[in-house]
């Protein structure tokens, strides 16, 4: 009977398809995890891993009803139904009960469950480097989707509904329109591609990469590509206009994205986040709503409600590197490896994952925070080209 059901449960494997396989993955049937060979009663019914969890599975003799392997990055439990690596596959599951293993293993989905075969074993410390492949690219649907609707309502705008939004016999502005597109090229480059699978799967500098793209460069490029007259039609409506000038002004807007920015660095969510697609999208719309209220009273124009004198925006932008500067001072100073996603990944360009910490760390620290200053620099020599230009009188009419 249970070979029966074995074969079964193969030949239903067989005819599933194939999960896709990870970016820098040896084969393309093969991703990589860590984690630890399972008895099934054990882990159930007792919760044990590691060595209670060996104890368990030997004074209970329950080889003969299945293996399973906990990955431990991911926090899933996948059913082993093959292996090519041990000559005695029952002798082999109880040597390797309660011991860490980097695994590569084939993937395959059948009604909302998973399993695996596994085709290589490795000691965590003495795996296979991987090889990150940078093409072809990962493309992630939402976001093409998201960028190409926001292009769309950006381009109907500015053409079939110019007029009604208050844009009619106004010079149309390419700039404008190529800094909010730019905006939208940043964010699928960042979401997809190179970047996105080796933030994802191997490299924690990688991930500040991608957060420092979405966070400074995206909303700028997105606030200063709308004309202000689309600004002021978007805020027209006094219960829009209302709510959008408290959540983006000062303090409230900075708070905010300080808040957001901060507490997705605390190592449990950081953790969560990289398990969960879901956390991780929702963190990204955080930190993109969040930075976009953040830039508004500096890049918001002649539609911030309360504007902030050029001196007041100067000093805006130097505190708002402030918390951006503490937090990655603790990332830089940490002894050790502070996110378990990071330190259980394959180790990509001999880097360790205490130096791969330090190195996002520092990208966080020196170009995020000179960012600020470059901003702020912008600012200055506009408010000192206003100050030394004389009055004009206005029969001269540039007003």
């Amino acid at each position: 009977m249970k070979k029966t059901l074995a074969l079964v449960a193969l030949l239903l494997a067989a005819s599933a398809p194939a999960a896709r396989a990870g970016p820098g993955d040896v084969s393309p049937d093969s991703i990589y995890m860590v984690g630890e060979f399972v008895d099934p009663v054990c882990i159930f019914q007792h919760g044990m891993l590691g060595t209670a969890q060996r104890e368990c599975a030997m004074v209970r003799g329950r080889v003969e009803q299945g293996m399973y392997f906990y990955d431990i990055r991911r926090r899933r439990l996948y059913t082993v139904i093959g292996q090519n690596h041990w000559e005695d596959p029952k002798q082999g599951f109880l040597d390797a009960l309660g011991d860490t293993f980097a695994i590569r293993a084939r993937v395959w989905k059948f009604a909302g469950s998973q399993a695996i075969a596994v085709t290589a074993v490795y000691p965590p410390d003495r795996q296979p480097a991987p090889q990150a492949k940078l093409w072809p690219w990962h493309w992630e649907w939402t976001v093409l989707a998201g960028c190409g609707i926001l292009a769309l309502l950006y381009l109907l705008a500015l053409g079939p509904w110019r007029g009604r939004l208050g844009g009619a016999g106004l010079p149309y502005e390419r700039g404008r329109a190529a800094m909010f597109l730019c905006g939208l090229v940043v964010v699928v480059l960042s979401l997809d591609g190179p970047i996105h699978d080796l933030s994802d799967q191997y490299l924690f500098w990688t991930h500040m990469v991608q957060h420092l793209l979405l966070a400074q460069v995206f909303p700028l490029l997105f606030l200063l590509g709308l004309p202000p007259w689309l600004r002021q039609a978007l805020l027209r409506p006094r219960a829009a206009g209302a709510a959008w000038s408290f959540v983006a002004g000062v303090p409230v807007g900075f708070a905010l994205y300080t808040v957001v920015f901060s507490i997705w660095h605390v190592p449990l969510l950081y953790n969560l986040m990289m398990r969960d697609h879901s956390f991780h999208v929702v963190m990204h719309l955080m930190v993109m709503v969040t930075a976009t209220m953040m830039w508004w009273p500096v890049a918001g124009g002649e539609a911030v409600r309360r504007p902030l004198s050029p001196g007041g925006q100067m000093l805006y932008l130097f505190l708002l590197g402030t918390p951006m500067m503490a937090v990655a001072a603790m990332i830089v100073f940490a002894g050790r490896p502070l996110y378990e996603w990071y330190a259980l990944a394959p180790r990509l360009w001999g880097m360790s994952a205490v130096d791969d910490q330090r190195l996002g760390g520092l990208i966080m620290w020196i170009p995020g925070g000179m960012f600020y200053w470059g901003v702020m620099s912008v600012v200055y020599f506009r408010w000192a080209g206003r100050e030394r230009e004389p009055e004009t009188p206005l029969v001269h009419g540039t007003a």
